[in-house]
């Protein structure tokens, strides 16, 4: 394959086509409802840009990388190419077979268009409408990085769903730590140590075989004082069902 259009221009689209390039890959165009978005984007890459899908160069392959809710919208109005969309939750069948080669090219990660990445180290998830395909897109994807997975539409949604609860969910977490300590005019960066210290243990243990705590430990003194103690009722009933998950699971 020797030129890309990127269909999208938020942050999955802005990394993916700034690597793509240095793993010679030319993007040949970048599409984006606002053409502004359109136009940053393709400035990044030196190279044209676009907010008409009617108007778009022909390319030997186009990655759509937009809300999970638009892809099917976006592909209805594309000619029959090879394409992909860069989504965990969609699968294949949003494609309806309507074109000549069609896949998955998901990029395991969360991404700011502002932040850098190493894009070597995150996990690609594959999958191709047909093996030569397949071959096509891993051979991308290596180019770019060091992990490259091939991977069906059920095992990809399954993993979407451990990601939302390793990543968002956790993330929920801080930021309810977070306003927890503002209550008290505690700076939140006297957690970054212990977070760092839990995330590291991940990478020579199962998660199940590190966790600490007073749930794990039930004891139901501390967690009731902990309960008693916070003010906000939604974040009382969240920390009584987590820490009853927890005590269940370490039974």
């Amino acid at each position: 394959m020797t030129s890309i259009i990127l269909v999208g221009s938020g942050n999955v689209a802005t990394h993916l086509g700034i690597a793509l390039q240095k793993g010679n890959y030319p993007i040949a165009q970048v599409y984006s409802r606002n053409i502004e978005n359109a136009k940053t984007l393709a400035k990044k890459l030196n190279t044209d840009f676009t907010n008409d899908l009617t108007q778009l160069k022909t390319a030997d392959l186009i990655i759509v990388s937009v809300n999970d809710d638009a892809i099917s919208k976006v592909l209805s109005q594309l000619k029959n190419t090879s394409v992909v969309h860069t989504s965990g939750s969609v699968g294949l069948d949003v494609f309806n077979d309507d074109f000549s080669n069609y896949g998955v090219f998901y990029p395991l990660q969360t991404f700011n268009k502002e932040l850098n990445l190493n894009i070597s180290e995150i996990p690609f998830c594959i999958e191709g409408s047909s093996p030569a395909f397949e071959e096509q897109l891993t051979t991308i994807a290596k180019t770019l990085s060091n992990n490259v997975v091939i991977m069906d539409s059920l095992q990809r949604k399954q993993l979407h769903i451990a990601a939302v609860f390793a990543c968002n969910f956790s993330n929920q977490m801080f930021s309810i730590a977070d306003a927890l300590l503002a209550e008290k005019n505690i700076d939140f960066e006297i957690l970054l140590p212990l977070i760092k210290q839990t995330i590291s243990k991940l990478e020579t243990n199962k998660p199940k075989a590190v966790q600490t705590g007073p749930a794990k430990r039930n004891d139901s003194n501390i967690i009731q004082e902990h309960i008693d103690q916070i003010q906000n009722k939604e974040i009382k009933e969240l920390y009584q069902k987590i820490s009853n998950n927890i005590i269940k699971t370490h039974e």
